[in-house]
C-alpha cells in the first residue's frame, strides 16, 4: 500500500499542516473584508436613508417664494390677510360657490385630507377666494363652505382689491366670474409658497405633504 505523504508537494517543503493553517487564515482574511465592506455600506446606505429629504406628492415651489399679501374682507365681515396667518398653513383657492364639479371637488378633498391630519387640522387653514363677488354673498359662501367644514373662510372684497389679488396669484378670471384655479396654493407657517395641487390630487397625497410642512421649524 503506499503510504500518504505528510508534506504538499505544492508548498515548497512547508508541512501539510502548517499549509492548511495558511489557507484558513487566507479565507479568514477575505471574509472579514467582505463583512468590512457590506457593514460600511449599510452604514452609508442608512446615513442617506436618513438624511434625503421627504418626498412631496403636490408640485414643489423651488426655491419657495414668499406669498403674495392678500389684503381683503372674508364672508363674516372680518379683515383677512395672508400675513395674519403666520404659524399656520394656508390652502389657497380661487373658486365660486355655483361652481358644478370642480369647486366642490376641491373642497370635498381638503376636508378629507384634514380629517386625517386629525387635531394637526388645528393649524391649517382652507381659505376659498371669490371669483364671482357679484353673486357669492358672504351667505351664500358660508353656507357652501359650511357643507364641507365650519372653519373654511370665504374671501370675497371689493372688484378692484380682488383683480389685484387674481393678478398676483396668477388667476384670469372669465367674464361673469365662473372661474375655478387650476390650482390649490399651499402656504407654509412663515409665509412661503412652498406647493400648488391639482383639484384632482388625493386627499391622502395631501395630507401626507400638509403633515410634512407643519412638521418644519
Amino acid at each position: 500500500m503506499m503510504a500518504v505523504s505528510l508534506f504538499c508537494t505544492n508548498c515548497q517543503g512547508s508541512s501539510l499542516r502548517e499549509y492548511l493553517l495558511e489557507n484558513t487564515m487566507s479565507r479568514k482574511s477575505i471574509w472579514f473584508g467582505i463583512v468590512s465592506i457590506t457593514l460600511i455600506a449599510v452604514l452609508l446606505g442608512g446615513y442617506f436613508f436618513l438624511m434625503r429629504k421627504p418626498v412631496l406628492y403636490g408640485a414643489v415651489v423651488n426655491p419657495p417664494m414668499p406669498a403674495a399679501e392678500i389684503n381683503t374682507i372674508d364672508m363674516r365681515g372680518n379683515t383677512f390677510r395672508v400675513s395674519g396667518l403666520r404659524g399656520k398653513v394656508v390652502m389657497l383657492y380661487f373658486g365660486y360657490v355655483n361652481c358644478p364639479t370642480e369647486c366642490p371637488l376641491t373642497m370635498a378633498h381638503l376636508k378629507q385630507a384634514l380629517d386625517i391630519l386629525g387635531t394637526n387640522a388645528q393649524d391649517v387653514q382652507v381659505a376659498m377666494i371669490s371669483t364671482d363677488p357679484g353673486r357669492d354673498t358672504p351667505q351664500s359662501m358660508s353656507e357652501f363652505l359650511g357643507k364641507f367644514d365650519s372653519t373654511f373662510l370665504g374671501i370675497t372684497g371689493k372688484p378692484d382689491d380682488l383683480a389685484k389679488i387674481y393678478q398676483e396669484y396668477g388667476i384670469v378670471v372669465l367674464e361673469g366670474g365662473e372661474t375655478h384655479s387650476s390650482f390649490t396654493y399651499v402656504i407654509d407657517r412663515k409665509g412661503q409658497l412652498r406647493l400648488t395641487f391639482v383639484p384632482d390630487s388625493t386627499p391622502e397625497d395631501i395630507a401626507h405633504d400638509l403633515k410634512i410642512i407643519l412638521a418644519e421649524n
